[in-house]
């Protein structure tokens, strides 16, 4: 049995997608769930995996109170979840979920392999020093550490890794990215771009954190130069000063979220996905993009960043040089035949069932 501490299970489809494609490869998945919001009315079990979620509702300020959160959900595991069936432990995150894998491993023996991601990162490494040394022994116990990309392997590695330790570290590191939905790869669509127009796209929450206001700002000095551009926003947005984006700007078209289908659609309609980021973890929507032919331009140094050369898929840029970014939207319209199919080509390598082999690989080689 695999015990996989799944903080943010109820948020993201891709626990769901991984599970299942693990039960199909015989794997029995028991997920714990610390939500920080309340989730009663989904308790029960699905067809892949045994569903428990913590007793208690977190707020943010548990955050703060990490040791007293992380001794809640420790006796939880423990008194709730047969422990002596479990094989291994996947924290699928350092901090929020990995001192627990850590903590049962010291117990009980159990190997667990971890995740770092971007709160891990950008939140618990970079502001919450104090916490460091659990990150570091967390790391050096795990029989795997996994990163979403190499940028935030080699960022972990250099930057917030004591010397005496890396080494130890990575070699038990490996980069494993997030799968696409399979409604994404199951068509290639044949892709034109229109010459008169620049058709833009991003897809996400519409906040400071993703960079909107560069997205704007990039997209009114190519409309002052004369360009032709349109730019299609979609997400929820999450902060008030964006609350009239729709009407601010006669090239903008504004879609709240959608679904799965409608997404490849509007990818189809449009030429460039543009989502330079402040902070990302991986960014499953470049992969979408990639998927119906859309070049990418994304941010350097953040979760997407290292997984292709630069004007291969497209671009890895500074998330505060408007000049650069507009600059590289030129560069992709100047080869963009061939970036565009390379897209399709290098996308197929986010197949859940790709992914699910190499986690299916880790496991036997652990519980061997």
């Amino acid at each position: 049995m695999i015990l996989q501490l799944a903080p943010d299970y109820y948020n993201s489809s891709i626990y769901r997608s991984l599970f299942r494609a693990l039960a199909n490869r015989g794997f029995v998945n028991h997920v714990y769930v610390a939500d920080n919001i309340s989730t009663s009315a989904q308790h029960e079990n699905t067809d892949t995996s045994t569903i428990h979620i913590a007793g208690k509702t977190f707020s943010p300020l548990d955050r703060l109170l990490y040791f007293p959160k992380q001794k809640f959900i420790l006796d939880e595991i423990t008194h709730t979840i047969p422990i002596k069936d479990v094989d291994i432990v996947h924290a699928h995150t350092l901090f929020s979920s990995g001192y627990s894998a850590y903590r049962l491993w010291k117990q009980y023996g159990i190997p667990y392999i971890v995740a770092v991601r971007n709160t891990d990162v950008n939140v618990f490494l970079h502001y919450m020093k104090h916490l460091a040394p659990i990150g570091w022994a967390t790391l050096a116990n795990a029989s795997r550490v996994v990163f979403l990309s190499p940028v935030y392997k080699q960022i972990v590695l250099s930057k917030y890794i004591p010397r005496h330790l890396r080494s130890v570290i990575e070699e038990k590191s490996v980069v494993i990215p997030n799968g696409i939905n399979p409604l994404f790869l199951s068509e290639t669509p044949a892709r034109s771009y229109d010459e008169n127009c620049i058709r833009m796209i991003y897809i996400g929450k519409i906040m400071r954190l993703k960079n909107i206001d560069m997205i704007l700002r990039v997209c009114d000095i190519l409309s002052s130069e004369g360009k032709n551009i349109h730019l299609t926003l979609v997400g929820q947005i999450v902060e008030k000063r964006y609350s009239d984006i729709a009407n601010s700007r006669s090239y903008i078209t504004y879609s709240p979220p959608i679904t799965p289908e409608r997404v490849r659609e509007l990818l189809r309609e449009n030429d460039i996905m543009l989502m330079p980021s402040f902070a990302e973890t991986f960014g499953l929507v470049y992969a979408e993009a990639m998927s119906q032919g859309l070049p990418v331009i994304y941010t350097r140094g953040q979760g997407f960043d290292g997984w292709f050369a630069d004007g291969e898929v497209g671009y890895a840029v500074s998330p505060r040089n408007a000049k650069e970014i507009k600059q590289r939207i030129a560069d992709i319209y100047m080869n963009y035949p061939t970036i565009s199919e390379r897209c399709q080509q290098a996308c197929k390598q986010f197949d859940w069932e790709q992914i699910a082999d190499s986690y299916t690989s880790i496991y036997n080689s652990i519980i061997k």
